[in-house]
């Protein structure tokens, strides 16, 4: 890990148990540089909209359309939350990519500055709210959740208050019209370069969902636990359960803010360096009429946790050794109106090896009669399986080795979902590659985490219960 000076207090607990560590302040706002959200700039009238995180009390990081270039106050990541009965999608916030915060409608100021924007809030609730309203082409307008009114960049003001950001008109023109410019976000663009090992020898990997959201489920002992107290507890698990140490770990259901607090918690535990990677679950951000597609995605927020603390995006995370220098997210075909499922990719140069995170769509399954899977018929799945093995193929191209999986959502009776990948891949539970596609059951009575490698290697497969999830975790071993 490339880690700055931060250090984080070490608590000893039975692993079957929860450790509550205290926040730690540094990692309070920030998401981490790590994350593959993509990030935007808003431009209207030909400037960029900047964050004045250098102001002073109420003035702190207020909006002004004001900036010829993008930099990290012009640099913001979208995120929708749940809006009770209604759901995700249907609501954007703005999160400033130098302060970490949310951008506020200030519906409570008056005078000049009445509904003005900052960059201040450290939850997403009904003042960071934004409906998207198309205006055609790119452009759209944004209307405050807060009060109703559509916001307004005031060229016509001066000095310090000059493009200033307000929720204050009824109606759009040209300076309620904003384009979303991407700027950064995916990870490397790129291609990675061409490997120059040979991957050989042993390898470890494991892969955990770890249920740390906000899944009901008496087994999902994280549930609304901070970033802290995930770290303490997770990477002990892994520690402990695991027969080796692993190289490279796939987690699924874990918090963004969750993720620099486990690196740490991980280089104390099982040494040697690390980067956790992530990538977040997007939905599909709908117009106001409830039904256009705008053509934006937004990263889905994490409930705050019990301590009401905000802890960022919903995703997956790729825990890789530090010298890892290439990375990207990918969003997988995935059902309207549904989470736009996540993969995440990375690779170390020295082994000649890349490793690929999943998360696919939910399958069939009912709550109070009613079917709640994303997934049902199994059609998403088996695209997201084959875009999984395209991703990867073109990754073989430049000479690495892979390995990948993660929660794929398929049980043994539908695991024909994912022939394509066991047509080109050996599976953990698989001794041969004419096994059967099967093996130890990883959540209640059903396989659906999967691990998979080359094919011909000798694979040994594990399956441990930490007692911290819902999931059990499942670690191959695979000797080339």
């Amino acid at each position: 890990m490339r880690r700055l000076c931060l250090l984080l207090a070490t608590v000893l607990a039975a692993l079957t148990g929860v450790v509550a560590l205290p926040a730690t302040s540094a990692l309070a706002a920030s998401a981490p540089p790590s994350s593959t959200g993509q990030r935007w700039a808003l431009k209207v009238n030909g400037v960029y909209v900047s964050a004045e995180v250098n102001d002073s009390g109420d003035q702190n990081g207020k909006l002004r359309a004001r900036s010829a270039s993008v930099g990290s106050w012009e640099t913001f990541s979208l995120h929708t939350d749940n809006v009770a009965g209604v759901g995700y999608g249907t609501t954007v916030s703005l999160r400033n990519e130098e302060n970490g915060l949310y951008v506020t409608s200030e519906v409570d100021t008056s005078g000049a500055q009445s509904g003005m924007l900052r960059a201040r809030g450290t939850n997403s609730g009904s003042w960071e709210r934004f409906y998207v309203v198309p205006q055609g082409g790119d452009q759209f307008a944004l209307k405050s959740a807060a009060n109703g009114l559509y916001v307004t960049a005031e060229f016509n003001y001066t000095g310090g208050d000059q493009g200033l950001l307000r929720a204050r008109s009824s109606s759009v023109g040209s300076w309620e019209r904003f384009t979303f410019v991407p700027v950064a976000g995916a990870g490397d663009t790129e291609a990675p370069p061409q490997s120059t090992v040979t991957a050989s020898g042993r390898h470890d990997i494991a892969s955990w969902n770890v249920c740390a959201n906000n899944n009901p489920s008496a087994a999902c002992k994280l549930q609304y636990a901070d970033g802290d107290t995930v770290g303490a507890n997770v990477a002990p698990a892994v520690d402990g359960y695991l027969n080796h140490r692993p190289e490279a770990i796939f987690f699924q259901e874990i918090c963004e803010k969750a993720v620099k607090p486990l690196e740490l918690e991980l280089e104390t535990r099982l040494g040697g360096g690390w980067d956790v990677r992530f990538a977040p679950t997007y939905y599909k951000v709908v117009a106001t009429d409830g039904t256009s597609d705008t053509g934006l995605l937004a990263q889905k927020t994490c409930a705050d946790s019990t301590s009401h603390k905000d802890r960022g995006s919903f995703g997956i995370a790729l825990a890789v050794k530090d010298t890892n220098t290439w990375y990207r997210g990918y969003t997988l075909p995935s059902p309207d109106k549904k989470e736009q499922r996540p993969a995440l990719c990375a690779t170390v140069p020295e082994t000649g090896t890349v490793y690929c995170n999943a998360h696919f769509s939910s399958g069939s399954y009912f709550v109070d009669g009613k079917q709640a899977g994303d997934d049902p018929n199994g059609t998403s799945r088996r695209e997201q399986s084959d875009a999984l093995k395209g991703i990867v193929d073109k990754l073989q191209e430049h000479g690495y080795t892979p390995f990948l999986g993660g929660d794929l959502n398929t049980t043994h009776a539908s695991v024909d979902l994912l022939s394509s990948l066991y047509a080109s891949h050996q599976e953990c539970g698989q001794p041969t590659p004419g096994s059967p596609h099967d093996g130890a059951p990883t959540d209640g009575d059903n396989k659906i985490d999967y691990l998979f490698g080359p094919t011909g290697a000798t694979y040994a497969c594990e399956v441990v219960d930490p007692s911290v999830s819902d999931h059990r975790m499942i670690h191959a071993t695979v000797t080339l």
